[in-house]
């Protein structure tokens, strides 16, 4: 987001499959010069096929066979977005996306999978599990875990397919519920023997391991619907179930077809075999949604994007640079090893199988070779001349509290009658005095790029400018914006531009502003601010001056985003971590704002860049007070572990110099400085119960009591604890 080369290509990979997944590493080691590569997928992590059933069997924890897309793509200087496609715009150039505006990208790379073919059926939601989508399947899978092992009545599970997906996923469910006596397993397929796409010896060692677990396998017969209590099948009869897990061939995303492509009689892309769709050359699909033109039956299988993998990265630098591009070319032998679940594996190649412990030692060692590759991308500490160059952005990257005190104190700031807050008096906003008794009030916020989704920096940058009138009691309705973007092409520029204001617009409609001009221009950094002008009524406004004694300082939304943020510019934060961070800025201080006035909360700030210690010391100083905190405050998943590596924002130092006045034992999260963050309030011990109540019902889940005004000593001072 922050660059001095002018870019002149989008490269944007839509979905993090094995082969996308290859780009984005190899990105990382050398990225092409005048371009720019962004990830889309709907999850922030990943999880690799191959080791699933491992997990389901208690042979890996998560961790193990997971891809953190945030800490890979930070590392690489990979953009990443994170939402569900609609359909892909191919006259446009533009791939559309859920609940936001659509992305442009110069070449495109689709590495989506599929989902399983599933017939239409009058099955209770509770009682079928899909396979796909697997990022979600551990976690779906659970309920139903814990149905059968209530134990009592019986538990059929049927598993439809017969497959290598639904060799593994059975033989890994008996495994996982072994001992349970009220628990049977059937395995059902409409092939005449299963794994019929492999050698007759594979389907004898398959049919060998689920005999040895009671596991029956019932060839011949295909489930074509289902009702609350059968699966019916395709000769009239009926099959009873407690669960049905879906384990059927592949059938395309939804997305293929609205996109318009060309695709093969079952619905999947047709490509060349250089990989690029035969529909359009400035896109290309990998992996199980595509189908080779020359290759129509190749097998779904992970082998192949992984195989595939280096002829994407190669072509896509091919197709910049107008150069012929390399053929894929799948292999015909190659390796099946399917997990049993109880430390063997069954092996498939060509006409070879086989079926033992060794086997499973050695997919070990491939499964874990192939994590290996992203984990070590990310896992590997970053040094420590890097790391200091990298400066924060967001409220992080603000000058510190102090320097800005002494300029403004060098400064000779003229006063007008009609200002009746400005500079001075350091409270959030300036506010203008207006002839019909209400006053204007107006204040400007700019950061640079803290976050590499340019339509949620928008968005955010909007709801941070937004807090300091909320902060008021100030009602937002205009803002002015300000932006720098990073050198570009026309085309690049105009889309960089498009999405972080279509951001920014998309959080003004929510609180009612509106957008009534600015100013552009282009930088290395990618900048945002808004000056932002709302309405108050003088005499109801929060002021930083009306703490009184006995008030419960209540926050509303927790604290560590800046380091976290920091942590996600080191490929050191998790992808969870930085998505609940992100959800937390993006929420607005509007509905908190409406409650606290209506509770004749007088005394209020946001807390942002200067953290919670600043801004709570501007609010005693102008009161006259002092406040003793918590020992354990509301702190956003992941920044306790963040901080133990080490890792603040670079801002911290200069907040920490407000030390001077805390007593106790100053918890790090004190001088975090905030992006986004919540409200500060003093609220009459009487009415606490009751903001509470109300803030939890509007979402704010974290909003608590973080601490009270007590009598000063003529210091303002926080004292931490009891």
């Amino acid at each position: 987001m922050n660059s001095t080369v002018k870019i002149e290509h989008d490269i944007v990979l839509l979905g993090a499959g094995n082969a996308n997944l290859q780009v984005v590493k190899w990105w990382g080691m050398q990225p092409l010069p005048s371009a720019r590569l962004t990830l889309i997928n709907d999850t922030p992590v990943v999880m690799y096929s191959g080791m699933i059933p491992g997990c389901i069997a208690g042979q890996y924890n998560p961790d193990e066979l997971s891809v953190d897309l945030q800490r890979l793509c930070a590392v690489g200087d990979v953009r990443l977005v994170l939402a569900a496609a609609t359909h892909v715009d191919t006259a446009a150039r533009q791939v559309h996306l859920q609940d936001r505006m659509p992305l442009d990208y110069t070449l495109l790379s689709l590495n989506i999978g599929s989902q399983p073919l599933i017939p239409a059926n009058d099955m209770l939601p509770d009682r079928q599990l899909s396979l796909k989508p697997l990022n979600s399947l551990l976690d779906r899978i659970e309920p139903h875990m814990a149905r059968a092992e209530q134990g009592g009545e019986p538990f059929p599970i049927v598993v439809v397919g017969g497959g290598a997906s639904a060799f593994e996923i059975c033989l890994t469910l008996r495994r996982r519920l072994a001992g349970l006596a009220n628990v049977s397993m059937q395995l059902v397929t409409r092939g005449e023997r299963l794994l019929a796409g492999c050698a007759p010896a594979v389907s004898r060692s398959c049919a060998a391991a689920l005999q040895a677990l009671g596991v029956e396998a019932c060839t011949d017969t295909e489930v074509v619907g289902g009702d609350a209590a059968d699966l019916h099948l395709a000769d009239g009869g009926r099959l009873p179930y407690a669960l049905c897990v879906w384990a059927t061939p592949a059938a395309p995303l939804p997305l293929i077809e609205r996109s318009g492509f060309e695709t093969d009689e079952k619905g999947f892309i047709r490509v060349h075999d250089s990989l690029d769709t035969v529909s359009d050359a400035a896109v290309f699909a990998v992996g199980d949604c595509a189908s080779l033109a020359s290759r129509p039956d190749l097998a779904k299988a992970g082998i192949f994007s992984v195989r595939a993998g280096p002829v994407l990265w190669e072509n896509l630098q091919a197709r910049i640079v107008d150069e012929p591009l390399q053929k894929y070319r799948p292999q015909s032998l190659f390796l099946f090893l399917l997990n049993c679940g109880d430390g063997t594996a069954v092996m498939s190649y060509g006409r070879l199988a086989g079926r033992g412990k060794w086997m499973f030692k050695w997919k070990d060692f491939i499964d874990r070779g192939w994590m290996r590759k992203f984990h070590e991308a990310y896992e590997t500490p970053m040094a420590a001349a890097d790391m200091d160059e990298m400066r924060c952005g967001g409220c992080g990257a603000k000058v510190g509290r102090t320097i800005l005190e002494r300029v403004l104190q060098r400064l000779e700031i003229p006063s007008h009658p009609d200002v009746f807050m400005g500079c001075g008096d350091g409270d959030d906003a300036a506010v203008l005095r207006l002839p019909d008794g209400k006053v204007q009030v107006q204040t400007t916020d700019f950061f640079r790029a803290f976050i590499d989704d340019p339509y949620l920096f928008g968005y955010i940058a909007a709801t941070n400018a937004t807090s300091d009138l909320y902060a008021m009691n100030a009602t937002p309705f205009a803002a002015q914006a300000m932006v720098t973007v990073p050198f570009a092409g026309s085309a690049i520029c105009e889309s960089d531009l498009y999405q972080v204001l279509a951001g920014a617009l998309r959080a003004f409609r929510e609180s009612e502003v509106v957008l009534t001009g600015g100013h552009t221009s282009e930088a290395t950094d990618f900048q945002v601010g808004f000056c932002m002008t709302g309405y108050a009524v003088e005499a109801e406004l929060f002021r930083k001056d009306a703490l009184s004694p006995g008030d419960r300082l209540v926050l509303t939304k927790p604290l560590g985003t800046g380091a976290l943020m920091r942590a996600a510019s080191q490929g050191v934060c998790r992808g969870d971590w930085y998505e609940g961070a992100v959800r937390g800025m993006m929420a607005s201080n509007r509905e908190a704002a409406v409650i606290f006035a209506s509770h004749a909360v007088r005394a209020c700030t946001d807390v942002t860049g200067f953290g919670l210690a600043g801004h709570l010391l501007e609010m005693l100083t102008a009161s006259d007070a002092a406040a003793r905190l918590n020992d354990e405050l509301p702190l956003y998943d992941g920044y306790r572990a963040v901080v133990a590596k080490g890792i603040r924002s670079t801002l911290h130092e200069a907040n920490a110099q407000a030390s001077a006045h805390v007593c106790g034992d100053p918890g790090d999260w004190l001088f975090d400085p905030q992006t986004s963050g919540g409200l500060l309030a003093g609220v009459a011990p009487a009415a606490v119960d009751a903001v509470l109540g109300e803030l939890h019902a509007v979402g704010l889940t974290a909003a608590c009591v973080v601490g009270k005004v007590v009598e000063s000593d003529g210091n303002p001072t926080i004292t931490i604890g009891d």
